[in-house]
């Protein structure tokens, strides 16, 4: 359901968060270290975003073939360690060898996100779709902004 579908992006969106945290507090690099605190908090604000779209009927613009084809994307997505829970998403980060692992991760997490939102740009219709295509631009925008950061370490 549509309902389903918004609890996947706000499961996202908390693990992104933790790990952005988690990320920041083990950072020593002043930059890498206030980009992680910005990241968290713009997953706040997108998790912010897709609770509010829960509260409204979300409409899944989905034929019966598109809608499974779509759940085993999910499905897949969810089952890889960083999307598990948000304690996946915080052991990796406290887990990573120094600030060039914990962007990579990061940046990892954001492509894959950034998949997640551009798949589900394209399944949700009404007023939702224009919340979910502000977020995809906003994840291309940390894809970029880490890519930056992991360039010049």
């Amino acid at each position: 359901t549509g309902h389903e579908v918004i609890e996947i992006a706000v499961r996202l969106e908390e693990n992104g968060e933790v790990f952005y945290n988690t990320a920041a507090e083990n950072a020593t690099t002043p930059g890498v270290k206030a980009l992680f605190r910005d990241l968290a908090t713009q997953e706040q604000y997108h998790r912010q975003a897709f609770q509010q779209m829960g509260r409204d009927v979300v409409e899944l613009a989905l034929s019966p073939e598109q809608f499974d084809q779509f759940q085993a994307y999910t499905n897949a997505l969810l089952q890889q360690s960083f999307f598990a829970q948000p304690e996946s998403a915080l052991n990796l980060a406290a887990g990573a060898a120094d600030e060039r692992a914990a962007l990579k991760s990061a940046l990892d997490f954001e492509k894959e996100a950034m998949l997640f939102f551009h798949e589900l740009e394209d399944v949700v219709k009404g007023p939702g779709k224009e919340t979910v295509t502000r977020i995809v631009q906003e994840e291309k925008h940390h894809v970029q902004r880490l890519s930056v950061m992991l360039a010049a370490l």
